[in-house]
C-alpha cells in the first residue's frame, strides 16, 4: 500500500517513515503542502497522512483541494496534527478524513486505522460455498 506522508517536522517526518516501511508500506516523503498536493497528484497514494500545519499552505487547505479533485476525493486521510483542538479536528472531519491524531502519534491506532483502509482496499477472494 501506497503512503503520502506529509508532515514538516523532519524528525518526526524520518520517525514515521522509517515505522512504516518496517510494517511493509511503500512512502513517499514531502515536507509541505505544495509538495504534498505535486506528489499526490503525481502518483495517487493509497492513503496520505497529513500535517496540518505546514510551510507553502496549510493541511484543511489540502483537504478543500482534494475534496475539488476527482482523482483525489476518494483517497483516505490521516490528519496528524500537534494541536488537540476540537475545533481543529471538526473542520478536518468535515472534509472526510479517516481520523485525526494528536502528536505524538499513537502507533497501535495508526496500525489499527491503516489496516482497516487497507482491508477496504484489497479485493477478497469469495469464499466458494460449503468451503
Amino acid at each position: 500500500m501506497k503512503i503520502l506522508l506529509a508532515e514538516d517536522d523532519k524528525v518526526e517526518n524520518r520517525l514515521l517513515e522509517h515505522y512504516l516501511v518496517d510494517r511493509g508500506f511503500t512512502v513517499s516523503s514531502v515536507f509541505d503542502a505544495e509538495s504534498a498536493w505535486r506528489a499526490a497528484e503525481k502518483d495517487v497514494p493509497d492513503v496520505i497522512l497529513l500535517d496540518l500545519h505546514m510551510p507553502g499552505g496549510t493541511g484543511l487547505g489540502f483537504l478543500k483541494r482534494r475534496g475539488a479533485s476527482s482523482r483525489l476525493r476518494s483517497v483516505p486521510v490521516i490528519v496528524i496534527t500537534a494541536m488537540d483542538d476540537p475545533l481543529v479536528r471538526r473542520m478536518a472531519e468535515q472534509h472526510g478524513v479517516e481520523t485525526v491524531f494528536t502528536k505524538p502519534v499513537d502507533l497501535f491506532l495508526l496500525d489499527v486505522s491503516l489496516e482497516g483502509i487497507r482491508s477496504r482496499l484489497t479485493p477478497r477472494t469469495p469464499v466458494p460455498p460449503g468451503a
